[in-house]
């Protein structure tokens, strides 16, 4: 009987090591990705606040928008990225919206580096015409310029007040968009997924950072400034260089 229970304990003991491991293996958990926006320090209210711009003027924001492709998790190992998205559209446009909106993805467990994404529509799907996608979805030809120029990467519109006589009545219209436009943006930060006091994870994007960075202020008072729809591009790499290099990641 001794020697039985001897032979035994190795299977007993096997099964149960297989039994644990079957449990960690594919372990998910669920992660929150916010997308905040703010116009300098204060948050962003579209068609509500008034804001202080550098040079003296005053303004409103009406519309603030950006795609975000390729939405990836980046491995602490070294591993193959975690795909969270292949396309996003980022929106502020209503006075009833919030500054942050948040979208949860079911991702492995495990320590990550790092999120990168690409600001715009990546060259493959910005090739795509409108009509392949679904009315619905994010790449609708609401956003399509024609087929020469595409999707609209981002869109920034406001009203400002030049005179300081509580009139907003000049437009401010950035919209910006072309391959050569695309950008990965890249955030190391190391955290875990464990499910246990999992982050959050928010990027935020700042409307005035993207205007006027503290060295260089975009001049809202020249007319030759105040409008980018597919022409005057180099008003629109200014402003879109801009617009990459404010994004901040949050981690909490």
């Amino acid at each position: 009987m001794r020697n039985f229970i001897y032979l035994l304990l190795p299977l007993l003991l096997l099964t149960v090591s297989c039994e644990d491991d079957d449990d960690t293996i594919g372990a998910e958990a669920e992660l929150t990705v916010a997308f905040r926006g703010s116009f300098g320090e204060e948050d962003l209210a579209i068609q509500s606040a008034t804001y202080d711009y550098p040079t003296g003027e005053q303004l409103k924001v009406l519309l603030f928008q950006y795609y975000v492709s390729d939405l990836e998790l980046l491995p602490f190992d070294g591993g193959d990225p975690v795909r969270l998205s292949d396309i996003e559209l980022i929106r502020w446009m209503s006075a009833t919206e919030a500054p942050s909106s948040s979208k949860t993805f079911t991702v492995p467990t495990g320590n990550y580096r790092g999120i990168r994404f690409g600001l715009g529509v990546k060259p493959e799907l910005n090739a795509q015409d409108p009509s392949n996608f679904p009315a619905n979805g994010v790449l609708n030809e609401n956003e399509f310029w024609n087929a020469n120029a595409r999707y609209v990467f981002a869109k920034i519109e406001a009203n400002a007040d030049l005179e300081g006589d509580g009139t907003f009545d000049t437009p401010l219209t950035y919209h910006m968009g072309s391959d050569g436009l695309f950008t990965t943006i890249t955030f190391e930060q190391d955290f875990t997924l464990d499910n246990n006091e999992d982050p959050q994870l928010t990027i935020v994007a700042d409307v005035l950072a993207a205007l006027s960075d503290g060295t260089n202020t975009f001049n809202i008072s020249n007319p030759d400034q105040q409008r980018v729809h597919g022409g005057n591009q180099a008003v629109a790499t200014g402003i879109w260089n801009r617009l990459a290099d404010q994004f901040k990641l949050e981690v909490r």
